[in-house]
């Protein structure tokens, strides 16, 4: 097979029944240890022999890639040749692991659920976190990660950025195009729908990044939807908020979406002057300085929900909410009773 060739041809040398031994080729091992292990042809050639030696004198009944690549690879480390045979390794599950995994509940993270699609992201979180240590970490890192003298955070999340954190007002310009997705959707008219816009695209960046995803002065982006509703409504929709994060169990491995809002009593010097942006997209005419009662209201309507708990009374675990104070807030009244307020929240609700 050529250098360019997909991982999907590659899967054609895979050999699942004792028929398929007609098929054998021992110069499939030589160009394997060739482009894999940047090893020379003559000991390429000596090593595929001893290999099909042994599997004519042994008998083996059923033959698989991954036991040729077992022999194969006891033949290099008898040789010496170790960086060779990590070259030439293979990553993935003992079948007795596989079966447990999938028949009982992981024990080693409380996070990941013990369901179908929780088992999917342990697989392929475990092969993610050999191919970490044995390929893009040198052997000395992960000798002192696996002994404990150092940790690596996320061995499984290794093609990803940690976590990420971004304003609402890209979907509030620009919509929802999500890539992949058959169909977009215009610039939210509604705060309802803004938040629908919101959750959907917190489930697709949670599946680029290894960590949690956050939103930038989530209480001020809405501000401007919120102007005409009262305090009632107000804090309907900071409920369908919290809910709406906090019950989406239904994206990366069956975990809940790992989400922080941020939120600020006082609009910001960097905010303030901002031209605001409404309904469908459009410029209100107003700055978000303007809008900032607004915003309060929504901050405030955001610390009560987390303050009753969901409908048995337990506290929100997810989003996250994380209070941004200034100096302002020691000389307002009105702010510390927020302060306050939200002290009180944590005390009580953790």
């Amino acid at each position: 097979m050529s250098k360019n060739d997909e991982t999907t041809d590659l899967t054609l040398f895979v050999r699942t029944t004792g028929e398929e031994i007609v098929l054998w080729d021992r110069q499939r091992i030589v160009d394997a240890l060739v482009r894999e292990a940047d090893i020379d042809d003559d000991v390429a050639g000596q090593i595929s022999k001893e290999v099909e030696k042994q599997i004519i004198v042994s008998g083996i009944g059923l033959l698989t890639t991954a036991l040729i690549r077992e022999l194969v690879n006891v033949r290099l480390i008898e040789r010496g040749l170790e960086k060779e045979r990590r070259l030439h390794g293979r990553l993935g599950f003992p079948l007795y692991d596989v079966r447990q995994l999938i028949l009982h509940p992981n024990k080693q993270d409380a996070n990941i659920p013990h369901s179908p699609e929780g088992t999917n992201l342990i697989f392929a979180e475990g092969i993610k976190r050999e191919l970490s240590l044995f390929d893009v970490f040198s052997a000395d890192v992960g000798e002192a990660h696996a002994t404990g003298d150092i940790h690596i955070h996320a061995l499984g999340y290794i093609d990803r950025p940690y976590s990420c954190c971004q304003s609402l007002e890209y979907l509030k310009i620009n919509g929802l195009n999500l890539p992949h997705a058959i169909n977009s959707a215009n610039p939210a008219k509604y705060a309802e729908v803004l938040l629908a816009h919101m959750v959907r695209f917190s489930a697709v960046l949670q599946g680029h990044f290894a960590g949690t995803v956050g939103w930038d002065a989530v209480n001020i982006s809405f501000a401007p939807y919120l102007a005409s509703m009262t305090d009632k409504e107000v804090k309907q929709f900071a409920q369908m908020l919290i809910y709406e994060f906090s019950q989406l169990a239904a994206t990366r491995g069956g975990q809940a979406l790992y989400t922080d809002i941020h939120i600020y009593y006082d609009v910001p010097p960097h905010w303030a002057d901002l031209p605001a942006v409404g309904a469908e997209g459009k410029p209100t005419g107003k700055t978000y300085g303007d809008y900032t009662r607004d915003a309060q209201r929504f901050a405030m309507a955001i610390l009560e929900i987390f303050a009753e708990g969901d409908a048995r009374g337990k506290p929100f675990i997810l989003p996250r909410p994380l209070l941004h104070i200034t100096d302002h807030v020691w000389k307002n009244d009105k702010a510390r009773e927020f302060l306050l307020r939200a002290c009180d929240v944590a005390a009580l609700m953790g």
